[in-house]
């Protein structure tokens, strides 16, 4: 797999049509095209397609021997006689598919953003384009360098009664979140962030997984490559491996365990911080964001793995709910994905070690889990250290910053207690 690489989306039930490539402007020929497959909007699965095999027919038949399983799984789920073939005009739309929730209650929208206002302007308008019925969005500005970003937001949404900017004068992606969460009206709180592009679904979706089961706490959703524009991207695509997975599940911690060894200290297994839900009854038990963790303190992440494991070890049940989806632009420049690798690993053992010294079970069991789930994370880096066209040396960078997070947490404790002093 080599970048660059066209990301696009295929509707089943549409007509199937081929693809031309376009011309980049830096020259560089697209090496395939990256199709999210969908029926009626729901995910099914992710096919790559070669650029010999852009036609029409040729597109159909590699779709249909890739995804016919989980097609036919799906259609098998809903009461509906599987399919031998993919029809050129697209599959018939079927009412038992659609899986519409039956019910859309409010949600209140955060998005979180510090001194990216021509990106937070992405983000705003795919929310502002959304087909959700009742819905409302708190633009949160994380101790912003200037007013750009409330410049930029108030000059195109200041006459949309449904979006709110406020400033947060406190550092930090937790802080931020804590102020969303103040300032949200729903009973529902949705969170995003200001480098993706949300599907206009989305938050159907999130409703969906409320209701995929009893006792639900938190929805995490799907999230889908942007881009894969360069190496850079296509290293975080490949590592990270998110959105990976297009089938519903159910964590909690009795009858729907993970089978990691692991679980539920997995990081990843549960979502991602740029897409999830929390219901605030069950906040209220959990309480909020650590603002000891997350970007902007000294771990630079960890704050939603911390807040998913708090939620499951406290009874609760966490949905995965793929047909809510949004997409992330993943980082074009190498310096900055080698910081952010260090990040994720510093966030997750920060947030781990966060959980260790507040949860007396944690700390019996998690001693030995970190050491095999370094294994893990060292066995699943294959993806991105036998293809020489990557960018090398991330992989040590992140085991660097796994080593260090416990250290940076405490850290962040300490930076915590001092904020007045900081401030004044």
């Amino acid at each position: 797999m080599q970048a660059p690489i066209l990301i696009g989306e295929l509707e089943l039930t549409e007509p199937i049509t081929g693809i031309e490539l376009p011309v980049r402007e830096d020259g560089a020929a697209y090496q395939g095209v990256q199709l999210l497959v969908r029926a009626q909007h729901m995910p099914v699965g992710y096919v790559l397609v070669g650029p010999g095999g852009l036609g029409a027919e040729a597109i159909g038949r590699q779709v249909w021997d890739e995804l016919a399983p989980a097609v036919n799984e799906k259609r098998s789920r809903a009461g509906l006689p599987a399919l031998d073939a993919l029809p050129a005009d697209g599959i018939p739309v079927e009412q038992t598919m659609a899986d519409e929730p039956a019910d859309t209650p409010p949600m209140t929208v955060v998005v979180c953003t510090r001194n990216r206002p021509a990106s937070v302007l992405v983000t705003l308008r795919g929310l502002a384009a959304m087909c959700y019925r009742s819905f409302d969005v708190v633009v949160v500005d994380n101790a912003p360098s200037s007013d750009a970003t409330k410049d930029a937001v108030l000059r195109e949404f200041g006459g949309d009664s449904r979006i709110r900017y406020v400033r947060e004068p406190r550092p930090g992606l937790s802080c931020a979140r804590n102020r969303g969460l103040a300032e949200a009206g729903a009973d529902i709180v949705a969170f995003t962030d200001d480098d993706v592009r949300v599907d206009q679904w989305w938050l159907n979706g999130l409703a969906r997984g409320f209701r995929a089961a009893s006792d639900v706490a938190c929805v995490t959703g799907l999230i889908a490559t942007a881009e894969l524009g360069n190496a850079a991207q296509l290293y975080f695509h490949l590592r990270e491996g998110w959105g990976a997975s297009c089938e519903r599940r159910v964590f909690d911690l009795t009858e729907h365990r993970d089978e990691s060894p692991l679980y539920p200290y997995s990081a990843g297994v549960f979502g991602v911080g740029a897409n999830f839900s929390v219901s605030r009854a069950a906040l209220r038990d959990v309480g909020g964001f650590n603002e000891a963790l997350g970007a902007g303190t000294p771990s630079g992440g960890g704050e939603d793995l911390n807040m998913f494991l708090r939620i499951v070890l406290a009874g609760h049940r966490l949905v995965y709910e793929p047909s809510a989806v949004v997409s992330h632009v993943h980082r074009t420049d190498l310096a900055e994905l080698t910081q952010q690798m260090r990040a994720y690993g510093s966030g997750c053992t920060a947030a781990l070690f966060a959980i260790a010294l507040a949860d007396r079970r944690a700390r019996r069991e998690l001693p030995l889990k970190v050491m095999s789930g370094m294994a893990r994370m060292l066995n699943l880096s294959s993806a991105v250290r036998h293809n020489p066209t990557l960018p090398s040396g991330l992989i040590k960078r992140e085991v660097g910053g796994f080593i260090e997070g416990p250290w940076l947490y405490l850290k962040g404790r300490r930076n915590l207690r001092r904020l007045p002093e900081l401030q004044g």
